[in-house]
């Protein structure tokens, strides 16, 4: 397999490992039913506050390895350098959006009740789905060439 095709498989496993932690962190909740109990305000909110943190952290150091990568990858698909960057890229965002997943099970265990604990996890699903791996835009040393333009004559 090239080395392409084999970074891309990666990604796609260890994404599909990160997205399953997430069904992993509610079944133990679930196994081990912590028992609820009131959350000053404030720990609810430096939670929130550390999960909302992440996001532009997330946002911005994705940005800047997968741009760097888009250079490398455009010019030669198969470029180690670019995959390096576009591999460390996504599972920098998986870490990222898992954060906020432990987040809320940190708030469960504490006695936060699913209402509050629950964001959290939906917010982490979430970005595990918008930061999906994507390596599809840059071309392939295995692709068709593409079709001849249509209505030029």
């Amino acid at each position: 397999m090239a080395s392409r095709e084999k970074t891309v498989a990666e990604i796609w496993t260890i994404y599909a490992l990160f997205v399953i932690t997430f069904f992993l962190f509610i079944f133990m909740i679930q196994m081990v039913k912590p028992a609820e109990k009131p959350l000053a305000p404030m720990i609810i909110g430096a939670f929130a506050f550390a999960a909302v943190s992440y996001l532009p952290i997330g946002a911005t150091l994705r940005k800047r390895f997968l741009n760097g990568a888009v250079e490398s990858l455009r010019a030669d698909p198969q470029n180690p350098k670019g995959l390096r960057l576009w591999r460390t890229g996504n599972i920098f965002s998986f870490a990222v959006a898992e954060s906020a997943m432990l987040l809320g099970v940190t708030l469960k265990f504490l006695g936060a009740r699913w209402v509050v604990s629950g964001m959290f996890f939906v917010l982490g699903l979430s970005l595990m789905i918008w930061w999906m791996p994507k390596l599809e835009i840059y071309p392939s040393t295995n692709a068709p060439a593409p079709p001849p333009a249509m209505g030029t004559d």
